[in-house]
């Protein structure tokens, strides 16, 4: 969708939205003085009425907010999407600009190579006017569709001890290098709010390399795997794998096929040094942060939904499950599903523990606290025994 008609639609729906809670406001207000009407009425006809007596005022009842709360939830929820699409914006401004950077390199390095070829008689004769501007007189693009890349990648998972307390942790590591292996682009990123095991991590780190060769618009690449069992998985000659480690290898397959030229290399440990310090850093990196927060500083976590770095003491963990989510996301996620009828359960992905109560409290406003209550209670009917009325509020 263009990006001027996002922001219109956008724009509407928040004109809509408060439109709407104009004149849901002028409803009330409406509602009000005619209650307040009906009860002056019916105090004047009462015989025992004294003209000094004060007539009863009529305050609307507040009970249900779940209207109100809905709508403050829609305002949230544009404002966050909008928020996401200027910073897609932003990525993607960044990212046109480290391709153009990336296909100016590659000019340069092929118009070097052209230059050493020139043989020195012929320099001496027209050395001068040798030259080749960028984007004039070349296809930069050809140049860079006909480089071939090397991926290198590394998945780690290593059990740190920490305070006295062993713990399993894991990062990944990317770096792709021309042909000269002169670096091109590294990444590296701790794996957090799961248990993962090595070939995980591993498959992992490679969807990770080959996402960022597509974005960087890199169409030929060389994968350079270490790891026997994941080379034989991606050149189809392994055995069929099951569960989630089968679900990434497809993913891996989806991904090669993008590529115009897309070749596996096995290779020893040592030849991924790049990955291999990338991913080990990524780790240490994690390290670093609880031992800090044993120091007395604070102990960071990544928000898997929203994806901001955020204090631990701000993670809501889920019981049962112990995925971790900031407060913000998981109060958005948890009204959200309360307000549409259903009982909150984790947001992660194939995950069927439900939300306690208690452990809520204090991510809701007392409101929302009681729509809760009152959903466990109704989910506690059987359903053959629910009656509903045919009027509510």
């Amino acid at each position: 969708m263009n990006p001027d008609d996002l922001r219109h639609i956008l724009s509407e729906q928040r004109r809509e939205l408060t439109a709407a809670k104009a004149v849901e406001s002028d409803l009330d207000f409406a509602f009000q003085l005619q209650m307040q009407e009906a009860m002056n009425a019916s105090v004047s006809l009462r015989p025992s009425a004294s003209s000094s007596s004060s007539t009863p005022q009529f305050h609307l009842q507040d009970d249900d907010v779940s209207g109100s709360s809905f709508a403050h939830l829609i305002a949230e929820e544009i404002a966050r999407f909008e928020q996401e699409h200027s910073d897609r914006e932003r990525v993607e401004a960044e990212m046109k600009r480290m391709r153009h950077d990336l296909d100016r390199r590659i000019h340069d390095e092929i118009f070097a190579r052209d230059i050493i070829g020139v043989p020195e008689e012929e320099w001496r004769k027209t050395g001068e006017h040798f030259q080749r501007p960028y984007g004039e007189g070349s296809s930069t693009a050809a140049a860079a569709n006909a480089e071939t890349f090397r991926l290198y990648f590394k998945g780690l998972v290593s059990e740190e001890t920490v305070g006295g307390v062993k713990k399993r942790l894991a990062g990944i590591g990317v770096a792709i290098c021309d042909l000269r292996d002169d670096l091109v682009f590294e990444l590296r990123k701790p794996l957090v709010g799961c248990e993962t095991s090595s070939e995980v991590a591993e498959a992992k780190a490679l969807i990770e390399g080959l996402n960022t060769a597509l974005t960087l618009g890199l169409n030929r690449v060389t994968i350079f795997c270490h790891d026997n069992s994941l080379y034989q998985c991606v050149t189809g000659k392994g055995q069929q794998r099951q569960g989630k480690v089968a679900t990434l290898l497809d993913q891996v397959t989806l991904l090669q096929r993008k590529f115009t030229y897309c070749n596996p290399s096995f290779v020893a440990q040592k030849d991924i040094k790049f990955a291999f310090k990338l991913a080990k850093d990524a780790i240490v990196s994690q390290v670093n942060w609880t031992a800090e927060s044993g120091r007395g500083k604070n102990l960071i976590d990544t928000c898997v939904i929203c994806l901001e770095d955020t204090d631990v003491a701000r993670m809501f963990s889920v019981d049962g499950c112990l995925h971790r989510y900031c407060f913000s996301c998981m109060k958005q996620h948890v009204e959200m599903k309360l307000l549409q009828g259903m009982l909150p359960k984790c947001p992660h992905e194939g995950c069927k523990s439900v939300l306690q109560i208690e452990s809520c409290k204090k991510l809701l406003t007392s409101e929302i606290y009681d729509i809760m209550s009152q959903r466990i209670k109704e989910a506690s009917i059987p359903a053959t025994e629910k009656v509903y009325c045919p009027y509510p509020r």
